[in-house]
């Protein structure tokens, strides 16, 4: 009966840890910032996790950081103007934004060994 408490207590501790999301992105106060910036601007489309909420709303998870970047500047300047809300989201964003944030998703749930 001891033993069988014991074991529990053990197990059950281990449930209180706090769980990184993605342990392997550094938290930096800057990608602290992008993520949180991300999860109010980008979530509601692409997703918390960067993996777009319906077939038409791209992934951004794992995307290439460059890509992600050009495409925001793009529709801030006006070259992409195909879709208001992205026009409008990506005006609200400085140019550190855009970098952090196409940073954050570019390392979010990627698997290194691809």
């Amino acid at each position: 009966m001891t033993v069988l408490l014991f074991c529990s207590i053990l197990l059950l501790s281990g449930c209180s840890e706090p769980v990184s999301e993605s342990p392997e992105i550094s938290l930096s106060p800057q990608m602290q910032a992008a993520r949180n910036k991300a999860l109010v601007l980008c979530a509601g489309c692409h997703g918390p996790e960067g993996i777009g909420t319906a077939d038409f709303n791209p992934n951004l998870a794992c995307q290439k950081q460059v890509y992600l970047a050009k495409q925001l500047r793009d529709y801030r300047e006006g070259r992409r103007s195909n879709h208001i809300p992205m026009v409008n989201i990506a005006k609200m964003l400085t140019e550190e934004e855009v970098d952090s944030i196409s940073l954050w998703y570019s390392q979010l749930n990627c698997q290194k060994n691809q």
